[in-house]
């Protein structure tokens, strides 16, 4: 009896090594399994602490467990739990009361850094403590124009490169990074645990949904411009147009100045729409008063849908025409800056 104990536990521990070193799926779930229990663990600790009166420096202590935990189990060097220690990291920042306490954050900074150096937020928190230490400007300088290179549209590095320029005095640096900001369009940003239809935000592309009688279509528009441009949306076959839907996931903070709106019907007929002949509403973003056009600043990395509602029913139409201006709002009460 205690030899077919044996044999058959045996044989299901064979069995299930089998099964793991032949199923790739059940190893990734496993894998994503527990690295989500070990992530939330964290995440749960480290919020429940930011409540309290010594949050900070319980918050940090739970961090830096969780950095020496991850390394143990996986390696020292990037791993897959880096994207949520940045997370954490996120979120003790914010309960920071002022830009200079970010020393406290200095030596979990430093071994996220080493981990992976070219991080965005890893450079500009760099660059914030390298100020705050008084270290050379140059260097302060190369390590913030080095995020600047990994994130041209990204504003957060122009805002510090800005003000620490202001601090030194140094007129031709704000100047340089304020134009810069304004003409940059180049580059992304992925919001953890944000789930978009673009997959991250960025300004160099929208969408354009249309819900006719035979079924819902979404046209993507790539290579979009920070200045007045004609956007051309072809549809696949002729269809009654009464409303459409713009989707985009476009950086905080840029605005959307709709001009002008064209249709083409099947007899190459042009019908432009009067701008205040149109309803139009948005899911999060607010309106900007403007005379003869509807400017839109975006205020989340959540996508926006703003939808168009026309004054008729159209039909026949085989194209859509948007004149659209798309630019930045001012980060500082500096003049185009």
């Amino acid at each position: 009896m205690k030899k077919f104990f044996f044999s058959s536990l045996l044989l299901i521990i064979f069995s299930i090594i089998i099964f793991i070193s032949l199923n790739s799926d059940f190893r990734r779930s496993m894998l994503n399994l527990s690295s989500g229990l070990v992530n939330n663990y964290y995440s749960i600790m480290i919020k429940k602490n930011l409540g309290s009166n010594s949050g900070i420096s319980k918050s940090i202590k739970i961090l830096e467990n969780q950095i020496a935990f991850t390394d143990y189990i996986t390696t020292n060097q990037k791993n897959s739990f880096i994207d949520n220690i940045y997370f954490n990291l996120y979120m003790i920042e914010k309960n920071l009361a002022s830009e200079d306490d970010l020393i406290v954050l200095s030596n979990t900074v430093k071994k996220i850094i080493t981990k992976d150096p070219n991080v965005y937020d890893a450079l500009i928190w760099n660059a914030k403590l390298m100020s705050i230490e008084n270290k050379q400007v140059e260097k302060i300088y190369d390590t913030i124009d080095a995020a600047i290179n990994l994130s041209p549209a990204s504003d957060q590095a122009y805002r510090f490169a800005i003000d620490f320029s202001k601090k030194n005095k140094d007129q031709l640096k704000v100047k340089k990074y304020c134009e810069g900001f304004h003409a940059s369009l180049l580059g992304s940003r992925n919001i953890k645990n944000n789930i978009s239809k673009f997959s991250e935000s960025s300004l160099t592309r929208f969408a354009i949904e249309i819900n006719s009688e035979q079924k819902k279509e979404i046209y993507i528009i790539e290579g979009t411009n920070l200045n007045t441009e004609d956007y051309f949306i072809d549809f696949k076959q002729p269809i009654e147009l009464s409303q459409f839907m713009f989707l985009s996931n476009f950086f905080p903070g840029t605005l959307i100045d709709f001009i002008e709106i064209e249709l083409r019907n099947s007899r190459n007929e042009t019908i432009k729409i009067p701008m205040d002949d149109l309803y139009i509403i948005t899911k999060d973003s607010f309106f900007i008063k403007n005379e003869g056009t509807k400017k839109i600043m975006v205020n989340s990395h959540n996508d926006e849908k703003i939808k168009f509602k026309l004054n008729s029913n159209f039909k026949n139409i085989n194209q859509l025409k948007l004149k659209i201006k798309l630019s930045k709002a001012n980060i500082t009460n500096i003049p185009n800056c």
